[in-house]
């Protein structure tokens, strides 16, 4: 009786250490979210979109340049720093005007 009473408890605790664990997974999941929101607050919708395109034109480029289209991938590679250069410039003129 008692090794089986033991083992109830045993089993609890270990039900409460999961219970507790996957509410400090969520709690914690939840701060990285409100963080996430306050980094695009921060930087602006536009701008993120601005830097998701210039990391998708980096990956196309390096896909075509790996694929054995290097003139292509190349070419394609170029675009993403002359449009943050772009936007910076677009930006240096806009505060500027402030």
């Amino acid at each position: 009786m008692v090794k089986k009473s033991k083992k109830k408890i045993t089993t609890t605790v270990k039900l409460e250490q999961k219970i507790l664990l996957q509410s400090f997974n969520l709690v914690t999941l939840l701060k990285i979210l409100n963080k996430g929101m306050n980094f695009i607050k921060k930087i602006g919708i536009a701008n993120l979109l601005m830097l998701a395109l210039c990391t998708c034109i980096i990956l196309l480029a390096e896909y075509l340049f790996l694929s054995g289209e290097k003139l292509h991938g190349l070419f394609i590679g170029l675009w993403a720093p002359t449009l943050l250069g772009i936007i910076i410039y677009i930006k240096l003129i806009k505060h500027e005007r402030k």
